[in-house]
């Protein structure tokens, strides 16, 4: 064995080498890790993530965004602040923040949400917790009348968005439709008048399906959070001279994508319901009825629990936007029902500051406060002392009566109708010389044009051409 100390030297050096070059590594990740604890300890609680549902912000009044923190909340010392400002409540839950809006939000709008002086579990340090979003835009759909022109009717569907309107389904004749999540269902009229039903939206294609008898659709509608859809069936005689087996019956469809037939409500006795009117609940699958003799009772849609008595009205209205809040008139009062806690309120509603020569028509109600739009139809005469007369949407609220549109001499409002979350309003209108479209039910006048409003600042959102907007329910 050699003796020569320089061939064990150098490695005995760089192992030497080695250990504080490790040393020092191992000196630098812990005070590395130190720093990050102590900058942890500084820094407070963080996002982790933010959930909130673009949809249905817009279309109910509880609403929510929830923020989740990489720890468990404390407390919090600040305050809530939503950019643009709307009411709102904050809670904790856990390590969530949860921010809930107290009224549906606006259309395709971007909020800033922001919680100062939230404290974390694991140490004092206050943080603010901020996060965005932009809200879903509007569908903006109407029924354009072509048949009188020789071309095939059509639903035409935009947004405040994507303006350029596109054709959702096209047929000879179509007499109304409705929408529900994906699927847009539109009341078709055949040769022999009877209706069926053209489905888009579930597939490539347009789909065509026949009613359970041969009739007629009336009243259908929507529900804004569920792929439902309902509507009332009236049988048509058969050539045999036998009564039909439905008769104002509701009836509720499924366009979930799944296949789907409709069906019939049923009442506490099993049998199908007999109904002058009704609406579905929002966020629900439920819907409130107002059968033939004005009773009024909540069923499900998918008869999955018992109906359930409301007393009785003259008129059902609706609900508030976004609520479960119902409106029901009688000749000497009108009413606010609460589904949920099963209460009710009177309904009084601000009185519009009015010309002499004005006549007030429909009312829409938008608020728990009675905040309203008020149709008025303005006669008086023109500068050659002819008849004249125009046509107003007023809102009126405690702070007073404002005009909202105006048709002026040449065209006349037909019908306006508030979007879910009452933000907007869709107006329409047609020539004063108009001629009728000549259909046997819903009959309008041709050429119809509709024109989204601003609620809030009487701003035009768009126009767009044709009506019966499935925001009238």
């Amino acid at each position: 064995m050699s003796s020569d100390p320089a061939v064990g030297a150098p490695v005995a050096a760089e192992g030497h080498r080695f250990r504080r070059r490790l040393l020092g590594t191992i000196g630098a990740l812990a005070v590395a890790a130190t720093a990050l604890g102590v900058a942890g300890f500084v820094q407070g609680p963080r996002l982790a993530e933010a959930s909130v549902d673009v949809q249905r912000v817009t279309r109910l009044a509880d609403g929510r965004v929830e923020l989740e923190l990489n720890q468990a909340i404390a407390r919090v010392d600040g305050v809530l602040r939503v950019e643009p400002e709307v009411p709102a409540e904050l809670s904790v839950e856990g390590d969530a923040l949860v921010v809930e809006f107290t009224e549906p939000l606006p259309y395709d709008t971007e909020f800033h949400v922001a919680i100062d002086g939230v404290v974390g579990s694991a140490q004092p340090t206050a943080v603010t917790v901020e996060h965005g979003f932009r809200t879903a835009d509007a569908a903006i759909l109407t029924l354009v009348r072509r048949s009188p022109d020789g071309l095939p009717d059509a639903i035409l569907r935009s947004g405040s968005a994507e303006r350029t309107p596109e054709a959702v389904i096209e047929a000879p004749r179509l007499q109304s439709f409705a929408q529900a999540g994906d699927a847009v269902v539109a009341v078709a009229i055949e040769d022999d008048g009877s209706n069926t039903l053209r489905i888009a939206g579930l597939g490539e294609q347009t789909q065509t399906m026949g009613l359970v008898e041969p009739g007629e659709v009336h009243a259908i509608s929507g529900s804004t959070t569920h792929p439902l859809i309902a509507y009332l069936h009236q049988g048509l005689a058969r050539p045999s001279g036998a009564a039909p087996a439905f008769s104002d019956t509701l009836f509720t469809l499924d366009v979930s994508g799944q296949p789907a037939e409709p069906e019939p409500v049923v009442g506490l006795d099993g049998s199908p319901m007999r109904v002058a009117d009704w609406r579905f609940v929002p966020g629900t699958t439920s819907m409130v009825v107002q059968d033939l003799d004005g009773a009024l009772s909540v069923v499900d849609a998918f008869g999955l629990v018992p109906p359930r008595p409301l007393g009785s009205a003259t008129q059902l209205r609706g609900f508030l936007p976004g609520t479960q809040e119902l409106i029901v008139a009688d000749p000497d009062r009108g009413r606010v029902v609460d589904l949920r806690s099963g209460t009710e309120r009177p309904n009084d509603l601000p009185i519009a500051d009015l010309p002499d020569h004005a006549h007030p028509s429909s009312v829409t109600q938008l608020d728990a406060d009675g905040a309203h739009l008020l149709t008025v139809l303005l006669a008086g005469t023109d500068g050659s002392g002819d008849a004249a007369a125009e046509s107003l949407l007023a809102l009126v609220d405690d702070v007073g009566t404002q005009v909202r549109y105006s048709t002026g001499p040449d065209s006349r409002m037909l019908r306006s109708c508030v979007a879910p979350n009452g933000h907007l309003v869709a107006v329409e209108t047609a020539a004063v010389d108009a001629l009728p479209d000549g259909y046997p039910e819903a009959p309008s006048s041709r050429d119809r044009l509709t024109s989204v409003i601003d609620i809030a600042t009487g701003e035009l959102v768009l126009t767009q051409p044709g009506g019966s907007s499935d925001w009238c329910a």
